[in-house]
């Protein structure tokens, strides 16, 4: 067997147990368990929230059995784009990531960040749920446990002008947060960087970029009023977060605790949507006391570039994807009705 980094680890836990234990893994297993959950938002985010109540609920249900530190802000050095690999090599045993950082390993990772595929948190959950068998399959085939996903708040633009006429587009830097972005963009005719979330405050603060897409509660996050005074409402996109476990850590959980884990997965699903729809207008109330003037009908003319441009983003995201990607497209079709 190949000592990969995950397998050194599984050894490790192995031996700590001792011989004397080797006759009864049922000793084993009961063993407390501490996990360190890796997240690059802050506690403050949806992420955290929503994080926080999922371990609340296990710690009603196991105790100290399982006990999960919440390390946001990217308290671990890890970023989301970094986190697949970190928790399928065992480096960290849970993590929270945005799922379309991960489209270099999977270009389905890229599905929920289509441009204005889905148009209201319903739809949204919808995706998610006709989705979710084939993302559990990618994490599966790399040694990992799909849990819960939180989604984004619709992206819309924070600019330094007002996004009112298409030609406040032309040239416009704005960090993008993935490819289907960044594509969509360059096609609008604006000129997008795609920039890591915890790399964002420096690239305002010097000037480097003038316009952010990301979501209203981002917005918040990043006090983006110190940076810039408008946000189009574009419902651009619900890219969702996903929670993912290293499988070896999650099955050498006592029976007890793994169920308790599957137990709270749906009522995880229900907290992160409320406290979404929840965001979307205190994030507006937020930043107009902020001074930031939010503008939540931009003009069609706007969205009918954004939207040709994103056409053909989606078309040949079905390309890359093949059968797959129809699939879950025509499910999703069906179920929105």
């Amino acid at each position: 067997m190949a000592l990969t980094r995950r397998n050194v680890i599984h050894l490790s836990i192995g031996a700590a147990a001792g011989a004397g234990l080797a006759s009864f893994p049922g000793l084993a297993r009961a063993q407390d368990v501490s996990w360190d959950f890796s997240d690059e938002y802050d506690l403050n985010g949806l992420t955290g929230r929503t994080a926080m109540f999922f371990i609340s609920e296990l710690e009603r249900r196991v105790g100290d059995e399982l006990r999960i530190t919440y390390q946001g802000g990217g308290a671990l050095g890890y970023r989301s784009v970094d986190h697949f690999d970190a928790v399928e090599d065992g480096a960290v045993p849970i993590a929270i990531t945005l799922a379309t950082q991960l489209g270099g390993i999977d270009p389905f990772f890229d599905l929920t960040s289509l441009p204005f595929l889905v148009q209201s948190p319903a739809q949204a959950r919808t995706l998610w749920r006709v989705s979710k068998p084939e993302y559990q399959r990618i994490f599966e085939d790399h040694g990992q446990v799909l849990l819960f996903a939180t989604p984004n708040p619709p992206s819309g633009i924070h600019s330094s002008r007002p996004l009112d006429t298409p030609e406040a587009l032309d040239g416009l830097r704005i960090r993008t947060y993935d490819v289907n972005g960044t594509q969509t963009l360059a096609r609008a005719g604006a000129s997008p960087l795609q920039i890591a979330w915890a790399d964002l405050v420096p690239q305002l603060s010097t000037g480097a970029i003038d316009a952010v897409l990301t979501s209203a509660d981002g917005g918040v996050q990043l006090s983006i009023w110190d940076y810039l005074s408008n946000f189009a409402a574009l419902d651009y996109a619900m890219a969702l977060f996903m929670a993912h476990a290293n499988a070896d850590a999650y099955a050498e959980l006592s029976d007890n605790a793994q169920s308790a884990i599957q137990e709270v997965l749906e009522a995880t699903d229900d907290y992160s949507w409320g406290i979404m729809q929840d965001s979307i207008e205190d994030s507006y109330t937020i930043m107009r006391e902020h001074g930031m003037d939010v503008n939540a009908s931009p003009p069609d003319a706007v969205f009918d570039r954004l939207r040709a441009a994103g056409s053909t983003v989606s078309q040949e995201w079905v390309e890359r994807v093949g059968e797959r990607g129809e699939r879950v497209l025509a499910e999703f079709d069906a179920a929105r009705g």
